[in-house]
């Protein structure tokens, strides 16, 4: 798919609802625009026969359920009907066994020093700071990219962003952090209110620290695994679920509360109300 395709394509991912009315996540938009990259270029108003010559390369290459929703999705996209792109793509289901939600955690959480080591070795400032910055605030890439120099008080190190449903809330940086910032703005030569932060579309943010996931921790990173971090660290802290549903931002306590199942916090409580029955009685 050529550029100007792929930007307008993008677009129409950030406006699209499912039907249960919910947007598209950040990394499901990142993972259809990349391979929305190996699609062809598709003319609105094609034949069934002129699309199964189009993408068959495509389908057979790529075979699997993202690619599929992909292409899906875009074909949606130029108003083919549904019936017919049906008749193009086999989507099957899936029968291996889902990771619980626990598991899934699990391998989302960095560790503190995980996170250090990133700062530390992460050679451009600007993408050092953004690492600070996702895990400070425990905003979302798209709330992040959005941010506008109005939207930070560097002397309270407030940050105002826009969550889902374009509901505001207040979150906070670390006071590293917020001299990072101001030595941006000085760079930038950022003074106006409107004026962007970081110039950054969430894809980019995704590819970078995808790269710097493989380079530095020989794992997956993806933006909301700094989120997810912030989260679980608090929860390990003891923080209760209803001041991190607040930071967070979630819709539903529910959400926040796998945060709270999974804590070392929890645990330790456990361990400690147990007592220790190998110090014998005085």
């Amino acid at each position: 798919m050529k550029e100007p395709a792929l930007r307008e394509f993008e677009e129409y991912l950030h406006a699209f609802e499912k039907k249960n009315g919910k947007k598209l996540g950040d990394k499901t938009i990142y993972g259809v625009v990349t391979l929305a990259k190996f699609l062809q270029d598709t003319p609105k108003g094609g034949s069934l026969a002129f699309l199964k010559k189009l993408h068959s390369p495509y389908i057979k290459e790529r075979n699997y359920p993202l690619a599929n929703y992909t292409l899906w999705i875009y074909l949606k996209s130029q108003g083919y009907e549904e019936k017919q792109i049906k008749e193009l793509i086999a989507f099957k289901r899936n029968t291996h066994s889902a990771m619980t939600d626990d598991e899934k955690l699990a391998q989302s959480v960095l560790t503190k020093k995980e996170l250090h080591y990133l700062v530390d070795n992460i050679k451009n400032p600007r993408d050092a700071l953004i690492v600070r910055f996702l895990y400070d605030t425990g905003a979302r890439v798209s709330e992040m990219t959005a941010l506008k120099l109005k939207d930070i008080d560097l002397q309270t190190r407030e940050v105002q962003v826009l969550g889902k449903g374009k509901k505001p809330r207040t979150v906070f940086i670390q006071e590293t952090t917020a001299k990072l910032l101001e030595q941006l703005f000085k760079e930038k030569n950022l003074s106006a209110p409107n004026d962007s932060v970081f110039h950054l579309k969430s894809m980019s943010v995704w590819y970078n620290l995808k790269k710097y996931g493989k380079e530095l921790l020989q794992r997956d990173l993806h933006p909301h695994m700094l989120r997810h971090s912030r989260l679980q660290h608090m929860a390990d802290e003891g923080v209760d679920s209803f001041a991190i549903k607040s930071y967070a931002g979630h819709g539903d306590i529910s959400t926040t509360q796998i945060y709270i199942k999974n804590s070392k916090f929890q645990r330790k409580l456990a361990f400690d109300r147990a007592g220790n029955i190998w110090v014998k009685d005085q």
